[in-house]
């Protein structure tokens, strides 16, 4: 990829690199050699990161693996990622409203999954920042062992687009989302993204090992926590997988 596609933003520098472990454990190099802001880019990863341990499937393939850091003097950390691939999604999808976000961060088209994100703090030197990582399926990752929990998406299935347009789209959507002073802007987009999941059907688990059913009735005002009507009556829930949706 050629560096001058990619728009001036909040973060500064993008590093390059082909096959890392992470995005996220350069990320965390970096900021210990005493960088404070920047984007970390690879060709593949062999330890990709995703929510609750989950592996992120990371082949050399054109797909985008993405991961950004500084100083965590910004809220909404992970709605802000997830407005920000949503909106980068959704300009190479001809019926927008198609793109969904599912609680609290994975992005979707037509229930399939095209992108997912993750988020955590990180202290170095008496500092704290944020460090997020966003995977995007530019072209249908190969799993041999077919073994996602979603089927995958790709933004290839929808336009002819190469991994450089789409991550110069993702660049500026998230300079965009994380330059936002107002997070109640930020609120109003992900409140609508995730709107279609309430009354819905899930099955989910807590431990990746016991399957659980209820109905899904509403978020807390910072969508931190998800409220599920189930067998036991109205349980809340701060992290969970969720295996279907109905």
């Amino acid at each position: 990829m050629k560096k001058e596609i990619l728009p001036a933003n909040k973060f500064e520098k993008i590093y390059r690199f082909g096959e890392v472990t992470s995005t996220m454990d350069v990320c965390e190099d970096l900021i210990k050699s005493g960088v404070r802001k920047g984007m970390v880019l690879a060709e593949s990863q062999t330890a990709g990161r995703g929510r609750n341990a989950k592996k992120w499937v990371s082949e050399a393939n054109g797909n985008i693996y993405l991961s950004f850091f500084d100083k965590l003097d910004t809220d909404f950390i992970p709605q802000r990622c997830a407005v920000a691939a949503s909106s980068a999604v959704s300009q190479f999808v001809e019926k927008a409203g198609t793109v969904q976000i599912k609680w609290p961060n994975d992005i979707l088209i037509n229930q399939r999954k095209v992108s997912g994100i993750i988020a955590k703090t990180f202290d170095s030197g008496g500092k704290r920042f944020y460090i997020c990582g966003i995977g995007v399926n530019v072209f249908m990752p190969e799993d041999p062992e077919n073994n996602f929990v979603w089927k995958p998406a790709a933004v290839s299935e929808f336009a002819e687009v190469s991994g450089e347009e789409v991550l110069k789209i993702l660049v500026k959507a998230v300079n965009s989302a994380f330059s936002f002073a107002q997070s109640s802007l930020i609120l109003d987009v992900y409140a609508e993204k995730i709107s279609w999941m309430i009354g819905k059907n899930i099955v989910f688990s807590q431990d990746l090992v016991r399957k659980e059913t209820g109905r899904i009735v509403g978020f807390s005002d910072d969508f931190s926590v998800i409220g599920i009507e189930t067998a036991d009556g109205l349980r809340e829930f701060s992290a969970l997988s969720i295996l279907s949706i109905i």
